[in-house]
């Protein structure tokens, strides 16, 4: 079994992984669901109706790619008139132990450009919002340690809406975790074994291959998998 790896030091950096790309990260497009409303007071009706929870049904929204946009030179993907229309938009990410491990011992930050007013949940919970326009600068927003436990194995959706607005309008927004891979709270199997058995953050036993990425253990040594 080849596996590229190096072995972590005691001082390595911090690292940062996007759990939610946004155009700033480099990835580009992000697939998600969406739905324009037809007037601004339909932004208190659906939030009455809990448009952002989880089991929202989703069998009338449209897929789109984001982000969003009135002016081709902030993040057009998407056309959006924001003119005439408020937005709703929900991302589903699914997080898995090893995530979550790095989630709990990191900080996790949400980053936001946006024109008008977003309001952002997470799960159903209201996360944050703001009013005005930021241009196509980006916000951060790190969340707090109660927000952080929001987060779930398994599926998890990320949702926004937007005002309509007189001018331009605009929405790239996502997730990051920001965490220390040496960090002693990662837990770590105790016994160190005579072979090459590969663990998760978690301590538990990965599948002997070559398909794993990002830090593993193996003889009581934490290693990045490229």
């Amino acid at each position: 079994m080849l596996l590229l790896c190096a072995t972590l030091t005691a001082k390595a950096e911090t690292v940062t992984e996007y759990i939610l790309d946004t155009v700033d990260s480099g990835e580009g497009y992000w697939p998600c669901l969406f739905y324009e409303l037809n007037y601004q007071s339909d932004l208190a009706l659906a939030e009455a109706a809990k448009w952002h929870a989880p089991s929202e049904d989703e069998s009338y929204w449209r897929n789109g790619i984001g982000p969003f946009s009135i002016d081709q030179n902030k993040f057009l993907v998407t056309q959006w008139q924001s003119t005439l229309h408020p937005l709703l938009i929900r991302r589903h990410f699914t997080l898995d132990p090893d995530a979550l491990a790095k989630i709990a011992i990191g900080n996790v930050t949400l980053l936001y450009s946006y024109d008008e007013n977003p309001t952002f949940w997470l799960n159903g919970k209201k996360l944050v919002s703001a009013t005005g326009w930021n241009d196509n600068n980006y916000d951060r927003r790190q969340l707090l340690s109660l927000q952080k436990k929001w987060l779930v194995e398994g599926d998890n959706v990320l949702c926004v809406s937007l005002s309509r607005g007189e001018g331009g309008g605009h929405i790239d927004y996502g997730l990051c975790v920001t965490y220390d891979p040496t960090n002693t709270a990662i837990a770590i199997p105790q016994e160190e074994t005579a072979d090459n058995r590969l663990y998760n953050l978690l301590g538990q036993q990965l599948p002997d291959d070559t398909s794993h990425r990002g830090i593993v253990i193996t003889q009581g040594k934490k290693l990045f998998c490229k």
